[in-house]
């Protein structure tokens, strides 16, 4: 990527992570000239990554900083990008972890899910309290649609709509095989039954 397209590539995310704007949808392309990035502060940092990083490496860095809650390039950090990646290249390990960790709140997974007076369920406490990661929200979201159900009973409107829109945005970056991880879902609950 060139500096300018390193920069469309950040605007790109930044709005479909911000809201309405759906990166897929306008495969990641946005109006953003020549004469605005030159007109940028932080413009060297657009530079040095695109001088730094392949194209999927500096999406990923992006994506890793985005849903870490951060919006400006000059607050992107490396440590973001590093857990990011340590995360997604062992998915299996940290949702099998996560899982046993969910577990063992309940002694049915169901209640995991339960909008109780329309309270954070458990699922959402285990996520808010650091215990999960969000990645598992977002594979238990693929396999199990559990977000809207949320949205119509959660009844607080300042955390969860921004979780919700978080795990919206991100699923269609997370590639798995949704069979495997509905299996591997199913025999955790099994074992954690059994032991």
């Amino acid at each position: 990527m060139t500096p300018l397209e390193t920069y469309q590539s950040y605007l790109a995310l930044k709005l479909h992570f911000g809201g309405k704007y759906d990166y897929f949808k306008y495969g990641g392309k946005t109006s953003a000239s020549v004469e605005s990035f030159d007109k940028r502060k932080d413009k060297f940092k657009f530079v040095k990554l695109s001088n730094k990083l392949s194209d999927p490496q500096i999406i990923d860095y992006y994506l890793a900083n985005f849903i870490r809650g951060k919006e400006w390039i000059g607050d992107f950090d490396q440590k973001n990008w590093m857990e990011h990646k340590k995360v997604n290249q062992s998915l299996e390990y940290f949702y099998k972890n996560d899982i046993e960790k969910l577990l063992t709140l309940t002694n049915n997974f169901d209640i995991l899910f339960r909008v109780k007076d329309g309270n954070h369920p458990k699922l959402l406490k285990a996520y808010l309290g650091k215990k999960i990661n969000l990645e598992t929200l977002v594979i238990l979201e693929k396999i199990l649609k559990y977000r809207e159900r949320f949205d119509a009973k959660i009844s607080e409107t300042f955390i969860w709509p921004k979780i919700s829109l978080l795990i919206k945005k991100y699923e269609p970056f997370l590639k798995i095989d949704e069979k495997s991880f509905k299996s591997k879902t199913l025999d955790s609950i099994k074992n954690f039954e059994e032991s």
